[in-house]
């Protein structure tokens, strides 16, 4: 007999991605749903700690290090080189055992929640015939041929009403799916396999298409609903979600006196995945810092060198604190350009310099610098005097200083989870 309430979420890839699913869960909770979280062993505690059911599915860390013989950093670094790799070689493998799992975790579900990257759940909405929602956390993974994602293979890729660069934007987006289209093929034998018969779709710019309801788990400021989205799809706004435990985001009291001495300080953090490929980022930050006469606040991860700036009093160090804490005491924050710091830094309403590493985080800087609320920086370009140099543009502008207040007006008043909640709610009936 199924569980008429019981919905369940499915997602993988970093901190990013699963915080909104966890904000999501919580609002689908509230609203007297059994929820459960579908996503690798690794998030087990985190989204327990939440208050959430787990439902382990897809590889865990340890199983990618193993099967690809890489460490983190190389794993990371590869992923940054190509998101083929990523989906020839991360996603693809994994996805018949995938998408197996999912269906056993969503038997009598009342329906199924999938990211992105969470391939296998359609085939689970399919297979148990309830309800399937597609969510995309960034609008690079919606792909319109009117406001396409930045993507330095294609940095002729640009906004469009008409004319020559909207022709140029199809003719793009017409050869990526020919690039893409081997893909297919492995799909419909997962497909073939589960019983289900083939499709034509695309994995990545059809994405959502055929879902009962598709969601944009971002803010309406990155980018508003498209003319040529599926009419299922809604933009709602972002989910918020920012705890370790479970419990209420808290600064370290080490943090909190760092920041009540002396004048806000600049924050640089590499997010919860570039965090492993840093380079020279924290050095040559903390370098841009001094040569600016500002305090500064490192980020550096769980593995990160700590001992940066060690004896300097305008200087703190941490593995991680809350985002949505630390930022809007900032006077500018630093960072990687996932989805999630955007957000959090926008959220701040504090002046951004985004150097992006790998994936959706080139299209979220150039929409960040679009915005007006900052600007971006190759990370082959990241020097202390280069940055500096930039940082004191912002920080002299007024200008950004304005366009970011104004935008942590509109993202702090998102409730994305709560309306996305509540769509799904109505879709389950």
């Amino acid at each position: 007999m199924r569980n008429a309430g019981r919905i369940v979420l499915a997602t993988g890839g970093s901190l990013g991605d699963l915080h909104p699913f966890i904000a999501l869960g919580r609002a689908l909770q509230a609203r007297g749903h059994e929820v459960g979280i579908a996503t690798a062993v690794d998030y087990r505690d985190k989204i327990k700690a939440a208050g959430l059911g787990f439902h382990e599915v897809g590889p865990s860390l340890v199983d990618l290090l193993n099967d690809t013989g890489m460490g983190v950093a190389a794993l990371t670094e590869a992923i940054a080189r190509s998101d083929r790799f990523l989906f020839g070689d991360i996603l693809l493998p994994y996805a018949g055992a995938a998408a197996r799992e999912l269906i056993a975790a969503t038997e009598g579900a009342a329906a199924v929640v999938g990211s992105t990257l969470a391939i296998g759940a359609q085939m689970a909405a399919e297979v148990h015939r309830i309800p399937g929602v597609a969510v995309s956390l960034q609008p690079t993974m919606v792909f319109s041929r009117y406001d396409p994602p930045f993507l330095p293979a294609a940095p002729w890729l640009k906004p469009a009403t008409g004319g020559p660069q909207l022709w140029l934007n199809d003719l793009t987006r017409a050869l990526g799916r020919m690039s893409t289209a081997r893909w297919t093929g492995p799909m419909n034998g997962i497909r073939a396999s589960l019983g289900l018969p083939p499709t034509t779709e695309n994995i990545i710019f059809d994405a959502g298409r055929s879902a009962d309801l598709s969601l944009g788990l971002y803010s309406s400021l990155l980018s508003p609903r498209q003319p040529d989205s599926a009419p299922n799809f809604h933009v709602v706004g972002y989910a918020a979600y920012d705890s370790e435990t479970g419990a209420a985001p808290a600064l370290s009291p080490a943090l909190e006196a760092f920041l009540s001495e002396g004048p806000p300080p600049l924050v640089f953090t590499l997010g919860s995945a570039a965090v492993h490929i840093p380079g020279d980022f924290y050095v040559e930050s903390l370098k841009a810092a001094r040569l600016l006469g500002r305090r500064a606040v490192l980020l550096v991860g769980a593995d990160g060198d700590l001992s940066l700036g060690a004896g300097d009093p305008d200087v703190h160090v941490a593995a991680y604190t809350p985002f949505s804490l630390l930022f809007p005491r900032a006077e500018m924050v630093v960072h990687q350009g996932g989805v999630g710091t955007v957000h959090q830094a926008l959220r701040g309403g504090r002046p951004q310099l985004v150097v992006p590493h790998l994936g959706d985080q080139y299209d979220n800087a150039v929409r960040v610098a679009r915005m007006g609320c900052g600007a971006t920086l190759a990370r082959g370009r990241y020097r202390a005097e280069t940055v500096a140099g930039v940082l004191a543009g912002l920080l002299d502008d007024p200008v950004t200083a304005v366009r970011a207040a104004e935008a942590a007006g509109v993202v702090g008043a998102e409730d994305g989870a709560g309306v996305a909640a509540g769509l799904i709610s109505e879709l389950v009936g």
